[in-house]
């Protein structure tokens, strides 16, 4: 990947140069679908900002134009009409991803923001959502029928790029990865042709919708999901630690860890304390059940927090809903953002120890959060390239987060953020799609796929999209 964002697309006659004849195009399809078209520069300077969630990349790239279809077939038109004019395409669900992925130069930006229907077959346990749909409301609306789907860990993505990436979110340690609980997917091919695919419909643009994330050829619209039945309660641990204690909690993790079952989300963030600012390392451990009793039952030794690790705050263990834990991962909006992540088959412990002197961080706001299940292990129905693209991953993840404020600020941030990845490399096995950041250097992206699984997306792009239509980081 030398050229990971290509240079600004050409237009034919009627677009070239912008200018009048390009406004009165996208006037044009503005009346042919329910959406907005916005082409001058004023109107995509400030729709960059309000789209793309990352402060930092809001001008690094411009579209010649943004669309806002309100439903899938206006996706279609939209599509149909900048094949026709020589235009690439670039699609934005909530613009959470930390590298900005949707924001493109050149081409046409369409915004799948108003695609939020939710209909829900409480008897088949079954729900259709556009892409729009942000995994918050998702969930508020499963938990009065006792339903829900394992929605990433912040309440504002959506279903987008989430579930095509895979999307690892709550109580995966049960259900797997969001992309495993779908039954069919909705999305429009390079053609500009809308279809529903699935296990018998298309079986391979559903595999590759699986796992493929900024990788896919095809824009997805909407999904059909295999709902869980929803917890009854939820159980969490949380307890502050001061970071020079790391060997100490690494040792009760190397036991505690693995008595927990298999179904804990353990999770180990290393950087300064939200309240204090001192350099820290925090456990949060969390477990649903039938009843609160069965889930705080999961986390078994991890209750007993380490007696020699010295805390920063009283530990905090409680029972709660489990629509309330996504207040674990609020995170902060309007702030300039770097992030990185690797996959690792080593133990969360090891992890711990290989990052500890980074606890520091350049602020509060900036984390390694370092997860793994109770008892090592495997996140279950983990497609490995044979249900799904997904294809690539581990024990244990890393992600690594750094958010400030003002550009005088980038460099510190940036090298922390690259400081906490060379700490880590020596355990890497793979990256997520979904997080690692792929544009910093050539080679990234066959770290998130298998062999096999991306010769095959290869080889589905040239048959699905064979002008490049689509922007993808594939080549």
């Amino acid at each position: 990947m030398t050229d990971e964002f290509p240079d600004r697309t050409s237009l034919d006659s009627a677009l070239s140069g912008g200018g009048a004849a390009a406004k009165a195009e996208y006037e044009m399809l503005g009346h042919e679908i329910a959406g907005n078209c916005f082409v001058t520069e004023e109107e995509l300077s400030d729709l960059r900002e309000e789209l793309i969630w990352n402060a930092r990349l809001h001008h690094a790239r411009s579209p010649d134009g943004i669309i806002r279809p309100g439903t899938a077939e206006d996706v279609a038109k939209a599509i149909r009409f900048a094949g026709s004019r020589g235009l690439k395409v670039s699609l934005r669900g909530s613009g959470h991803n930390y590298q900005a992925a949707a924001l493109r130069d050149g081409g046409l930006l369409i915004d799948l923001g108003a695609l939020d229907t939710i209909d829900i077959d409480v008897a088949a346990r079954r729900a259709r959502i556009g892409a729009g749909v942000k995994g918050g409301r998702l969930m508020e609306e499963l938990a009065p029928h006792g339903l829900a789907f394992p929605i990433g860990h912040c309440s504002d993505v959506a279903a987008s790029g989430y579930i095509l990436s895979g999307g690892i979110g709550w109580n995966y340690g049960e259900w797997g990865p969001a992309c495993t609980n779908v039954a069919a997917i909705q999305m429009i091919t390079a053609d500009g042709q809308l279809c529903w695919v699935n296990e018998e419909a298309h079986p391979d643009l559903f595999w590759a919708a699986k796992g493929a994330g900024c990788a896919f050829f095809a824009a997805v619209t909407g999904y059909e999901l295999e709902l869980q039945p929803l917890p009854a309660r939820s159980f969490a641990l949380d307890a502050v630690f001061e970071a020079q204690s790391a060997p100490a909690i690494a040792r009760w993790l190397s036991t505690a860890g693995l008595e927990a079952d298999p179904t804990v989300e353990l999770i180990c963030m290393v950087g300064p304390d939200h309240e204090t600012g001192k350099p820290s390392v925090t456990i949060r451990a969390i477990a649903s059940g039938s009843t609160a009793q069965e889930a705080k039952g999961k986390l078994a030794g991890l209750l007993d927090v380490p007696a020699d690790a010295r805390r920063i705050a009283p530990v905090d263990a409680r029972e709660l809903e489990f629509a309330d834990l996504t207040q674990f991962s609020a995170m902060p909006t309007g702030k300039r953002v770097a992030a990185d992540q690797i996959w690792s088959e080593a133990p969360l412990w090891d992890l711990l120890l290989a990052v500890q002197h980074l606890a520091e961080g350049p602020q509060s706001s900036s984390a390694i959060s370092l997860t793994a299940l109770g008892g090592r292990a495997r996140t279950p129905r983990m497609p490995e390239g044979k249900s799904g693209s997904l294809s690539v991953g581990g024990v244990t993840s890393a992600g690594i987060y750094a958010m400030w404020d003002g550009a005088a600020e980038d460099s510190r941030h940036l090298a922390w953020v690259a400081a906490a990845g060379q700490a880590l490399a020596p355990y890497k096995c793979g990256r997520y799609i979904g997080e690692a950041d792929l544009f910093i250097e050539p080679g990234r992206l066959e770290e998130c796929f298998s062999t096999a699984a991306l010769a095959r997306l290869k080889d589905l792009k040239a048959r699905y999209d064979p002008t490049s239509l689509f922007f993808s980081c594939l080549p």
